[in-house]
This record gives C-alpha cells, sequence and structure tokens, in this order.
C-alpha cells in the first residue's frame, strides 16, 4: 500500500473550508496564493500557530466583510515580497462565532497531519528497533515521495535510494557547503536546506542537502531529490521529525566504527612494537581484519610540514587519513593507514620480494595518491616519508618501522627538498644517530676543534664550506655553485681549512674522520 503524508494547510483549503468568496480579484488567489501554506493565523485576540512553515495570516472582520492579510511567505516559491491583502465575503456567523470555528478547523487539521506524521514515525523507529539499519532511508523515500541518500560525516554512502529522479547506484556529487551562519528561511526548530550540485553537469536531477546533526556536530547528510523550494510544510516537519532516528542511527554506526578502529589501532601498535611472540599469531590475527601478513610489507612514516597539535589541525590529519584510506581501497583494501602521534603510518603489502633498490621507487608509486588528496587538506605545506628497510614477512615489520622513523628525521634534516627518504641511502649517518650524544660530540671537537675556533672569530664559514665540499665528491664548481661562491674563493677556503687543521682535508686518510665529525653537527639538530 502506498505511503503518502497528508496534505498541508492552505489558505485555499481555509476559504473553502468556509463557503468564503473573493470579492477583490476572483483570479487573485489562484493557483499560486490558494497553494500557501499557513504557519500562522491571527484572529483579532486570538493567535493560532502551526508547527509548519508557511506564511503569518491575518484574518480580521471589515463593515463590508472580511479582510485577509498575507504578511510573509517563508520556504515558498510563491512568497510574496509584501503584504498581500484579499477581501472576503461576509460569514454567516457573527466574528466571535467564526473566529471560534476557525480556530477549532485548524486544530482538527492540525491533528490530522500530526497523527499521521506520529503514525509513521512509530513505523521508521519500530524498523530500526528491528535491526535493518539502513533500510529506513527506503522507508523515508516512499514517506517522502523523493529518492532519498544518507551520508556520514566523512560523506561516504551509507544508503542510497534511487529509482525514481536519480539512478539506482550512487552517482559522483560535490560535498555539501553548509552555511556558517543560520539564514532567516529556516525558523527555529527547523534545520536549513542547502542546495546540491552534482559533479556530472549532464545530471539535471535536483539535489538539495538536509544535515543531519547532534551536540557532537555534524554526523551526516541526507541528499534530497528535491529543489529546495519544492519541498513541503508537512514534508519538512516530518522530516525534522525523522531526522533524529537518523541521527542516533549515525551516532550508533559512528560508536561502532569507532571500537572497531581501536581494535585495529591495538592489533597495529602491537605489531609495530613487536608485541607478538610468532608469526604465525600476527599472521592469524590479521587474517580477522582480511590482512595477509605472510606477504611482505613496505613501511612508510610520515609527517606533515609545520605541523601543530592542536586540536583544529589534528582533525584534519585524521580527515587527511579517512579520506586517504577510502581513496587508497579502491584499489587495494589490503594497504593499511593509521595515525601514531601525529605522524602517518603506511603498510604496503606485496606480493613477493623486490630488491631493496626498487622499494624507493615502488613506495612514491603508492605514496602518489596520498600526496593528491594531502594537496586539498594542507595546501602548500610538504608531507615527508621516511622509509624502512623491506623483509620477507611480518615478524620484521616492527624492525621497518623503527627504520622508517629515523630515516624521516634524519631525512628531514638532511634532505629538506625531499618528499621521501629510505633508511638504506643514509648510510654512516643511521650508525652515527644511535651513538651516544657525548661521545660523539667528543669526537666532533677532538677533530674539528681549531676549526670551530676560527670559524667563531672569522667569516669564513669553514665547517659548512668544508661539509659541502665533501658533499659534492670533491667537485669545486659543483661546491662552489651550492656555496654561491667564485672556484677560487673556494680553493682559498680549503686551503684556509688545511692550514687551521694542520692537515691536508683532501687526503682520504684526513677525509673519513673529517666527514664524520662534520656530519655529527648536522645531527645535533636532533639531539634537542
Amino acid at each position: 500500500m502506498p505511503i503518502d503524508l497528508p496534505q498541508e494547510i492552505t489558505l485555499g483549503h481555509l476559504i473553502r473550508a468556509f463557503n468564503l468568496s473573493i470579492v477583490t480579484d476572483p483570479d487573485l488567489l489562484f493557483p499560486e496564493i490558494s497553494e500557501l501554506g499557513i504557519h500562522s493565523l491571527h484572529l483579532a485576540e486570538k493567535n493560532c500557530i502551526l508547527p509548519f512553515l508557511g506564511c503569518e495570516v491575518h484574518l480580521f472582520p471589515v463593515d463590508e466583510g472580511l479582510t485577509l492579510q498575507v504578511t510573509s511567505a517563508k520556504n515558498n516559491q510563491a512568497a510574496q515580497e509584501g503584504p498581500l491583502q484579499i477581501g472576503l465575503t461576509k460569514p454567516e456567523l457573527t466574528w466571535p462565532e467564526f473566529s471560534s470555528e476557525i480556530e477549532c478547523w485548524l486544530e482538527r487539521q492540525q491533528g490530522r497531519i500530526l497523527a499521521a506524521c506520529e503514525g509513521y514515525l512509530q513505523m521508521l523507529t519500530q524498523n530500526l528497533s528491528n535491526q535493518h539499519n539502513y533500510s529506513t532511508v527506503d522507508k523515508l523515500k516512499t514517506i517522502l515521495g523523493y529518492d532519498i541518500f544518507l551520508l556520514d560525516n566523512q560523506l561516504e554512502v551509507l544508503a542510497w535510494a534511487g529509482g525514481k529522479q536519480l539512478p539506482e547506484k550512487s552517482i559522483p556529487f560535490f560535498p555539501p557547503k553548509i552555511p556558517t551562519k543560520a539564514s532567516v528561511s529556516a525558523p527555529s526548530g527547523f534545520v536549513e536546506l542547502v542546495k546540491g550540485f552534482w559533479k556530472d553537469p549532464c545530471e539535471d536531477a535536483p539535489l538539495t542537502w538536509y544535515p543531519l546533526t547532534s551536540q557532537q556536530g555534524i554526523l551526516g547528510y541526507l541528499g534530497l531529490s528535491v529543489l529546495t523550494n519544492k519541498f513541503g510544510s508537512v514534508e519538512y516537519y516530518f522530516l525534522n521529525k525523522a531526522s533524529t532516528l537518523l541521527a542516533f542511527e549515525l551516532l550508533k554506526n559512528q560508536g561502532i566504527h569507532e571500537n572497531e578502529r581501536q581494535h585495529h589501532r591495538d592489533f597495529l601498535f602491537d605489531l609495530l612494537y613487536n608485541n607478538f611472540e610468532s608469526l604465525e599469531v600476527i599472521c592469524s590475527r590479521g587474517k580477522l581484519w582480511g590482512w595477509d601478513f605472510s606477504k611482505p610489507h613496505i613501511v612508510a612514516v610520515g609527517e606533515i610540514q609545520d605541523f601543530t597539535p592542536l586540536p583544529a589541525e589534528r582533525q584534519r590529519l585524521a580527515n587527511l587519513i579517512t579520506k586517504a584510506t577510502r581513496t587508497i581501497h579502491n584499489f587495494n583494501t589490503s594497504i593499511i593507514c593509521l595515525e601514531r602521534n601525529d605522524q602517518i603510518v603506511f603498510l604496503f603489502p606485496l606480493q613477493e620480494m623486490i630488491a631493496q633498490s626498487q622499494t624507493a621507487n615502488t613506495a612514491e608509486q603508492l605514496l602518489q595518491p596520498f600526496w593528491n588528496i594531502a594537496d586539498t587538506l594542507f595546501p602548500d605545506r610538504k608531507i615527508f616519508f621516511g622509509l624502512g628497510n623491506l623483509y620477507p614477512t611480518a615478524r620484521e615489520i616492527h624492525r621497518s618501522f623503527q627504520e622508517a622513523r629515523s630515516a624521516l628525521e634524519i631525512g628531514r634534516l638532511l634532505y629538506p627538498d625531499k618528499l621521501l627518504t629510505a633508511f638504506a641511502e643514509l648510510g654512516i649517518m643511521r650508525l652515527l644517530q644511535r651513538l651516544d650524544h657525548q661521545e660523539l660530540e667528543d669526537f666532533r671537537l677532538e677533530t674539528l676543534k681549531p676549526l670551530l675556533d676560527f670559524d667563531r672569530d672569522g667569516n669564513l664559514e669553514l665547517e659548512q664550506t668544508l661539509l659541502t665540499y665533501y658533499l659534492c665528491n670533491g667537485d669545486l664548481n659543483q661546491a662552489a655553485q651550492k656555496l654561491y661562491l667564485h672556484p677560487n674563493t673556494l680553493r682559498y677556503r680549503i686551503k684556509k681549512a688545511s692550514e687551521v687543521l694542520d692537515r691536508d682535508v683532501s687526503h682520504l686518510n684526513h677525509q673519513l674522520n673529517l666527514f664524520i665529525a662534520l656530519q655529527i653537527g648536522r645531527l645535533k639538530g636532533l639531539w634537542s
């Protein structure tokens, strides 16, 4: 049996119910004016307020009959820019009797509508209590008469009820743009409807967004295939009531997902910190979530440039991870992405082992979709990644994770323009980072003290000059270009460094100790 909400209370219903006639302009009332819904009706000393959107109407007696004055109309395509006055014939009853009759009539009409809405709400509530999940959206579509779909606050389609104005399956749409300030078109107790747009310009179906909110903020959205100004006042009233049920369902869904995510995180943190006794335990636990840890995994750890651990920044990071995970899962559901201490951790499964020299290029390809998404949420800010070594099974994922963290930390210091630094390319720096800081500083001073003292008193910057010379493999022209010096000036500085240190800085026997000591100076940037 088809479900249909009752009709709203309009000016046309009022005039016909009491056999009134228009005496000013018979053509004035129809069809637009007669279809205006009534929100409030003022009868001299009596005010009848209905819980529906519509116009404010004043009805009062005059010598020759009645005057009907429409002062405003909200959310209605027939809204008037100014007050509209309509002359009506005089009723047979006295004005007090007529006022009382109208008041009773309005109460009956309102009761009819509210009873029907309450019955449909009970049906929706029963549907939810029977754990039919988002089949409520199908029922709501039948009641409202429009195609409808439900999103969570991450814009994931949870339910899609198309078939009339919309296709049977979901189609791309632009994210809802909800106004920051409430509009006067949405009175107290009503959520403002917002116009939506499809990504496909060929789609001519209308789209209206209805935000689902709670004290926690936006929980999700209802998409309605109707124009905002075509949405009836009774449908609007009913949707405001039914939205509470959907918001509750979204809260429940949010709680389930949060609980599931916490179990994911607990397992993955145990994996990253080597809290499992064997590979068998890791593989069996991973299968519960659909992950195959018998395969090799590339581990990458990322960090956002100039990230501040404030609630707004962390929320953007959470949104980035959610959006990136959903996008990446479109082509590989086994990819794992999570947040740890404001860093991004990726685990990319491979079908088989590849050469260590190929892991950096492979990781760059796998991370590219993430970087593309990050550009929209963190524009003009880089996201750096460190890459651990590749191992044959998940038993060594914890080791690769620590390597990726080291590569990220050292890479940001040594290669500030590189988005991805592999642990394998750090060379001796990865060994130096693990040694005692005081021992490293003692070695640095023993090797470079005369040079450091000279730099404090002069302006030749011999420490930086010598380091750049070594990093350029002794290429004078390349080093001079990086230091913005003339090659002859660079030769003079290198000669001066040899004199200050009392050793030949280009001699292989001295280069190793000098280079290590200079690199320790760079590592000191991480010690704080």
